[in-house]
């Protein structure tokens, strides 16, 4: 990975907790407003944190998933070719002669 990838995917990792840091905030210190009612303002954004949360957990959730599927799959593939490729004609001392 060059050096700009890494800069780039550590900015895009502070952002998003970033994001996740502001919202936690915000809902906390709005939790106990005093509610205007059906159109409230601060109801909505509570609500759009909530969400924007929601959705950076689940992006968590499949890409801790994705990196697991990715790492048995890599072992399986690894153990599967080492099998393989121990198994040839001149390691099992097979005769090939008709």
């Amino acid at each position: 990975m060059t050096k700009k990838r890494r800069i780039a995917a550590a900015v895009l990792a502070a952002l998003v907790v970033l994001v996740a840091l502001s919202a936690s905030v915000f809902m906390i210190e709005h939790a106990d407003h005093d509610c205007a009612g059906e159109d409230c303002a601060i109801c909505e954004r509570l609500y759009a944190c909530a969400q924007n949360l929601r959705s950076l957990a689940a992006a968590a959730i499949v890409v801790f998933a994705a990196v697991i599927f990715a790492s048995v799959l890599r072992v399986c593939v690894d153990r599967g070719a080492s099998s393989y490729a121990q198994r040839t004609p001149v390691s099992l001392k097979v005769k090939l002669s008709n």
